[in-house]
């Protein structure tokens, strides 16, 4: 379980890497909610891909993202709790409201909900916050 759930989240960063908003929504499930950086809420995986070919197209045109997952908790056989601490670099600039660290990158921590149906773990949920200073 634990192998199939560190690949989607392996696809999720060459995706980003590759700009493809696409791929980076593959694994999700078609009613996700998705909370991004600056507290705004989504719903919807078509959105959430959307949402992503703008920031591809824009701010985080060639960025890279990197995903460190820190923990992945089974809270139940089909459910999979991943926390993971994510940094990118390369970006064009940063929303309002997020600031890069020291080291000019921007740090966030995201929390991915998976849900194993029969066709695989699919994302339920993402909420991902960015890391103030101090």
């Amino acid at each position: 379980m634990q192998n199939e759930v560190t690949q989607i989240i392996r696809r999720q960063q060459e995706a980003w890497n590759r700009g493809d908003a696409a791929g980076y929504a593959a694994d999700c499930e078609e009613q996700m909610s998705f909370t991004n950086i600056v507290g705004k809420m989504l719903f919807g995986r078509e959105v959430f891909e959307e949402h992503h070919a703008f920031l591809f197209g824009s701010i985080f045109k060639g960025s890279r993202l990197e995903m460190d997952i820190r923990r992945i908790h089974f809270p139940a056989p089909n459910i999979a709790l991943v926390d993971i601490a994510c940094t990118l670099a390369g970006y064009q600039r940063l929303p309002e409201g997020a600031a890069p660290q020291n080291d000019g990158l921007l740090h966030t921590c995201l929390l991915e909900v998976l849900v194993r149906t029969e066709s695989g773990w699919r994302v339920v949920a993402y909420h991902n916050v960015d890391v103030k200073k101090g």
